[in-house]
């Protein structure tokens, strides 16, 4: 690969990283409902699962995924429902905040280490756009003359737009972190987590039905 190649690469993946996105979405609603170190869990769990999207490219095993529309379709489907599942606990925090009852401002502890990184885990995973940009994006990068470095070309790759998107997200969680403190206010806290349930739940709507 030359390094006009990997210059390209490198400039696409920056350019998905600043698109906010779904993996955006589930990383702002775990920062602004728990901690900080939700936040960062979170976006540990998207890159985690990009990375798996990227493996499995790489592999080839995508392309069954492609291959199978009632597969690709239930993969879909899933994505939707972790949306709209986060939305609704968001719409129930906001309810809930409305009438005045007590809200947790964090996780419990026993759930605190795992969940979050579950969550960003289960958003990018059940995300085919994750699979589709690989797809679509590493063949061009990889050296046609050379097979048996394809996959190590590939992972590499790989490890290169994991970076950025962690690395996006990550600041991301730090900024939103920052703004916390405006939000403590009753009324802020239900804006809040009623837009985040609404965008949501819209989003995995979007998902299902394209």
């Amino acid at each position: 690969m030359t390094i006009a190649h990997l210059m390209s690469f490198i400039g696409l993946c920056l350019m998905i990283t600043i698109t906010p996105g779904l993996d955006t979405a589930a990383v702002v609603r775990n920062t602004l409902m728990s901690t900080r170190s939700a936040g960062m869990l979170t976006a540990l769990g998207c890159a985690a699962g990009l990375f798996v999207h990227a493996t499995l490219v790489a592999l080839g095993l995508a392309e069954l995924l492609l291959r199978s529309a009632i597969l690709f379709e239930f993969v879909k489907f899933a994505g939707a429902m972790v949306l709209v599942g986060l939305g609704a606990r968001s719409l129930w925090r906001a309810w809930r905040i409305g009438v005045g009852n007590n809200v947790l401002t964090t996780l419990p502890r026993s759930k605190r280490s795992s969940m979050p990184f579950l969550q960003g885990l289960l958003t990018n995973l059940t995300n085919p756009k994750a699979a589709l940009f690989f797809l679509a994006a590493l063949p061009q990068f990889l050296p046609s003359g050379a097979p048996s470095a394809a996959v190590p070309v590939a992972l590499g790759l790989a490890v290169i737009a994991v970076a950025f998107s962690l690395t996006g997200l990550g600041l991301t969680v730090l900024g939103v972190h920052q703004i916390r403190h405006l939000l403590r206010s009753r009324r802020a806290r239900r804006i809040q987590d009623a837009l985040l349930g609404a965008t949501l739940i819209a989003l995995g709507v979007r998902v299902a039905v394209e």
